[in-house]
């Protein structure tokens, strides 16, 4: 008889499981067996997909006439044939992996913008009055006497071990990213729980570096270390400092208030930093160093100017010349987003700008 004892681990393991797999499901299914040859280094054939179309095979033989300059041989071999369609969306297409990766990627996207809009204006109409500010006073409360000072690095190992339990810091943090939306949870708390959670993220690596062959496993465990101490030495700057702590909350409080006033920046944003840059570093240092140190050097100096510039104008306006005091003696799109603000709405909006003056013109 099977045993039926059933552990917390298997619960936990099973829990997230049980609640997407449902869906998942009918959506795509991915072929493990590919997964696992992929990952261990094995070479597979061109009409290999990880997008799993049949789910039961049958073994049939195949002869194959190969040649020589002198013989003719014939070879029969068992080759795997589907005959049962798996029951989901993308089985029914033969799409390459690219393309169903593509959709699913828009899709994923699209479904978590949407329900993180949707969470925001749960939380909104839930943490109101009293609740909100009890819920406030003590999420972002600190220890009291001397054990204050630890209560930031408490946070991290809390950021780290909620995203080892759930397997994502994409998870985690799409989780607490509403709580600093309607306000009970504050920027200056999120920053240590966000760190932890890049530690908690590399475990996911470093387990899986583990389960390499024996000839892979040093240079898979390399990369997933690099990972581990990469996520470190950024926490080892910005946080043990308390003054170091301010700069990425102030840069976050500085994009989130150009992106209150100005919606398309943030995807502005995304789409620079997170695609124009690499792309632009990565050609450069294909280029060689040569070249990468001349376009670099000058590009960090520039900017390093244009940051003590303004913090010099902010903070001592007195110790710059007149016409350096403000940015106005630049052109309007070297120191104003107004301009290009109004571009885009006009493109985006044009057809509801256009219907105000058609009223006006008849009236």
């Amino acid at each position: 008889m099977k045993d039926s004892t059933v552990t917390r681990e298997d619960l936990d393991k099973e829990l997230l499981k049980k609640l997407t797999k449902p869906f998942t499901s009918l959506i795509v299914k991915v072929d493990k067996n590919v997964l696992y040859d992929i990952a261990s280094g094995v070479e597979i054939g061109d009409d290999v997909t990880l997008n799993k179309r049949w789910c039961k095979y049958k073994t049939v033989e195949v002869e194959e006439e190969f040649r020589n300059e002198t013989h003719v041989f014939n070879i029969t071999r068992e080759v795997k044939v589907g005959i049962d369609r798996c029951h989901t969306l993308f089985a029914k297409v033969d799409w390459p992996d690219t393309a169903v990766g593509a959709v699913l990627l828009i899709a994923s996207l699209f479904i978590l913008c949407f329900c993180l809009i949707l969470i925001v204006k749960l939380l909104n109409s839930i943490f109101r009055g009293k609740l909100a500010s009890a819920l406030k006073k003590f999420i972002n409360a600190d220890f009291p006497g001397p054990l204050r000072y630890l209560t930031g690095y408490v946070a991290i190992a809390l950021g780290a071990a909620f995203t080892i339990l759930v397997q994502s810091s994409s998870i985690f943090t799409s989780a607490l990213t509403p709580l600093v939306g309607v306000g009970v949870l504050s920027i200056e708390r999120m920053f240590p729980l966000t760190l932890g959670s890049n530690i908690g993220t590399t475990t996911t690596a470093i387990l899986a570096s583990l389960a390499a062959s024996s000839d892979k496993l040093r240079s898979t465990l390399q990369v997933a270390l690099c990972h581990f101490f990469f996520n470190i030495s950024g926490i080892a700057l910005f946080y043990p400092i308390p003054f170091m702590r301010k700069i990425p909350i102030a840069l976050a409080k500085g994009l989130g208030d150009v992106t209150a006033q100005y919606r398309w920046f943030a995807l502005v944003y995304i789409f620079l930093v997170f695609f124009i840059l690499p792309t632009s570093v990565f050609g450069l240092s294909l280029a060689g160093t040569t070249v990468f140190m001349a376009v670099g050097i000058p590009i960090l100096v520039i900017i390093l100017l244009i940051v003590v510039i303004n913090v010099l104008q902010r903070k001592k306006p007195t110790w710059l010349p007149v016409k350096l005091r403000t940015w106005e003696f630049l052109p309007w799109w070297l120191h104003s987003l107004d301009g290009l603000d109004r571009l885009i709405t006009a493109c985006v909006c044009k057809s509801k700008a256009e219907k105000p003056t058609e009223v006006s013109s008849k009236l």
